[in-house]
């Protein structure tokens, strides 16, 4: 392994490792905030609504690609860093090359069955008879390129979890760079609306896979995959999915709740959707920055977990939570004070504008929560703590916040919906804690 690196995982003060290594994932992660918001600011420009409603039905699939693709690449990251904490580094390349192994094979069932089932996917969603067709178009080309889509998503994570997200952020600047670009081209150069942003989305994703494909073939890597190394080794497997699986629930149940909510909200009409969906993807620019940190030190907590360097690894978690809560403030003032500004940037429709405008300043109580509780989450991943982390993981979209939509949606319409969120990430950041603390008291003591 790279001499820097592991100075970084085993040996540089903390702060200097946190910045090291959640500095660049961080802006990986703002990266991915454009990148995500790409189709949805260009699709805006056409203010058209009913377009606007069909990226934002879209969302699921998408989220569903990525919890599946999470799987061997949040499951392979974790089990990877560990293994270079225990300098195991030939099972760590078997575990890297097993985990984009099988995100291929399943990325291939994951697009064949989507595709023939997109009609179906839509209805279920909530589209409306005004956008169900833009949005069939869009998810069609989104689900042909599933393998695409999601080797892109595991390259990226086990390229932060050997210590290379520098890697990973450039990869992410080129198929964002390469969105940008060609987002426009298609949708109002060549009149292709929302087929032309999914189409865009997907050859931005190929630009940054061939990315990660070339720094591994550089020989950069001292995990880098090859078919070779590819071993049907139960335990290796069993590795991977007992913490893949988990995190792949959570977003799969994330995935769920997205469209159980708009569904709810195609209730209330297509111009709730179209607020709900922009509202959405703007909450994600704080959200991502605390997902960025907590991903960052990902390699950091796994690799001194397998180290049996606890002391280290919880100084790590406890300065990471002051960072993620210090930056929450950042982004409370952000949604609060400048709510309508930032729908505006999306589209000019009022009233889309006066709802998600709602909505953003409900979603700004979820801001504190969410901060600390991703650190929460990816301590519980990074341990290979696989029961806790699969309970906290399905319980902020599905075990709470479902049953939160439907009551406060029955009690108190579509503001009740929107406060779903806030009130499960406030429940599901308590419940991680809890957990984290009771693991904690069971290692050994160590000087805090």
């Amino acid at each position: 392994m790279d001499p820097k690196r592991l100075h970084i995982l085993e040996s540089m003060p903390v702060p200097k490792a946190i910045l090291a290594l959640a500095l660049p994932t961080v802006l990986s992660m703002v990266v991915q905030i454009f990148y995500n918001l790409t189709d949805t600011f260009f699709i805006g420009k056409l203010n058209d609504p009913y377009q606007v409603a069909a990226v934002t039905i879209a969302m699921p699939v998408t989220m569903f690609q990525m919890a599946v693709a999470g799987i061997f690449g949040n499951g392979g990251a974790s089990y990877l860093s560990r293994l270079l904490g225990q300098k195991k580094f030939s099972t760590a390349r078997e575990a890297a090359s097993s985990s984009l192994f099988g995100c291929i094979l399943i990325s291939l069932v994951v697009g064949i069955w989507g595709y023939f089932s997109s009609s179906e996917l839509v209805r279920m969603i909530g589209a409306s008879a005004n956008s169900a067709g833009f949005a069939s178009a869009y998810i069609n080309i989104i689900l042909l390129g599933s393998p695409i889509v999601m080797l892109n998503f595991a390259m990226t994570q086990l390229l932060r979890a050997e210590g290379a997200a520098n890697q990973a952020m450039i990869g992410l600047l080129i198929g964002t760079g390469v969105n940008i670009v060609l987002d426009p081209l298609f949708i109002f150069g060549f009149n292709m609306g929302v087929s032309g942003a999914a189409l865009a989305t997907v050859i931005g994703n190929a630009c940054g896979m061939m990315w990660y494909i070339r720094y591994y073939l550089q020989g950069k890597s001292a995990v880098a995959p090859g078919l070779e190394a590819v071993k049907l080794h139960w335990e290796t497997y069993k590795q991977i999915l007992f913490i893949g699986i988990p995190a792949s629930l959570g977003q799969i149940t994330a995935s769920l709740g997205s469209s159980v909510s708009y569904n709810l909200a195609s209730y209330y009409g297509d111009y709730h959707v179209a607020a709900l969906g922009v509202a959405m993807r703007v909450f994600t620019i704080p959200i991502f920055i605390f997902l960025g940190i907590a991903i960052g030190i990902q390699p950091l907590v796994g690799f001194n977990f397998g180290a049996r360097n606890y002391s280290r690894m919880k100084e790590t978690i406890r300065k990471s939570l002051v960072i993620s809560a210090s930056l929450a403030i950042l982004g409370i003032l952000l949604l609060t004070f400048f709510p309508g500004q930032l729908m505006l940037l999306f589209i000019k429709d009022q009233l889309v504008v006066s709802i998600g405008t709602m909505v953003l300043l409900a979603y700004v109580f979820a801001i504190p929560f969410a901060s600390v509780g991703m650190i929460f989450m990816t301590t519980l991943q990074s341990m290979g703590k696989a029961l806790p982390a699969l309970i906290v993981a399905v319980s902020r979209q599905g075990i709470v916040y479902l049953p939160a939509l439907y009551l406060l949606n029955k009690i108190h319409g579509f503001e009740g919906l929107v406060l779903a969120l806030p009130v499960a990430d406030a429940l599901t950041t308590c419940c991680s804690f809890c957990f984290v603390w009771l693991i904690f008291t069971k290692l050994r003591k160590t000087v805090v």
